[in-house]
């Protein structure tokens, strides 16, 4: 499991890197590339399953389904992956209760706390056991305990699955979570930096 995040003075540049590299934007030049194929050039129906099954996603401010309780965002991948309800319900409480926040599965969002929504979207994104899990500021809307908190839940979580994580943050103490860095400038990447 490596943990790398993207930092740039300029949020839509790395945001732009991230989400081209999750399969969510097509770049207009370059590749991406994961296993030696390249995804970038993929029919959408094909780019769709592949991050279905091989992504997940965190964004700043969680984004989950106000309708829903905790329990069933988390389950939302594993059904869209047409798992059982049952077998997708079970795992999402599951993650819920490793992420110390199974106390507000049957809560819906608007009842949540910004740490335990951020918490939450961490559990949606790993429930399906995915290769890599791609975070947009997962801190961003929360203070330093909630952060750091997030921060721990998410890469002890991803390392104990095997789940690599490449994230956007301007935040240091953030960074310092990761295995290696990679700056860009002007959209353009720097360096990656080695911890």
């Amino acid at each position: 499991m490596r943990s790398s995040p993207l930092r740039d003075r300029a949020a839509r540049a790395s945001q732009l890197l991230l989400h081209c590299l999750a399969g969510v934007v097509r770049p207009k030049s370059g590749e991406v590339v994961l296993d030696g194929r390249r995804i970038d050039t993929l029919a959408e129906a094909e780019l769709t399953r592949l991050r279905r099954e091989n992504f997940g996603v965190v964004f700043q401010f969680g984004e989950l389904v106000p309708e829903l309780t905790a329990v069933e965002n988390v389950a939302l991948p594993m059904l869209f992956n047409r798992h059982g309800r049952q077998e997708a319900m079970t795992a999402a409480a599951q993650w819920l209760a490793r992420l110390e926040v199974s106390d507000c599965a049957e809560q819906r969002t608007g009842e949540l706390s910004g740490g335990q929504r951020q918490r939450v979207a961490v559990a949606r994104a790993l429930v399906t056991g995915p290769r890599v899990v791609f975070a947009d500021e997962p801190t961003g809307a929360l203070d330093t305990l909630g952060g750091e908190q997030v921060m721990s839940a998410l890469l002890d979580a991803a390392r104990a699955s095997r789940t690599a994580v490449v994230l956007v943050t301007h935040d240091n103490r953030v960074a310092a979570y990761a295995d290696r860095e990679i700056a860009l400038r002007d959209g353009a990447v720097l360096a990656g930096v080695h911890r």
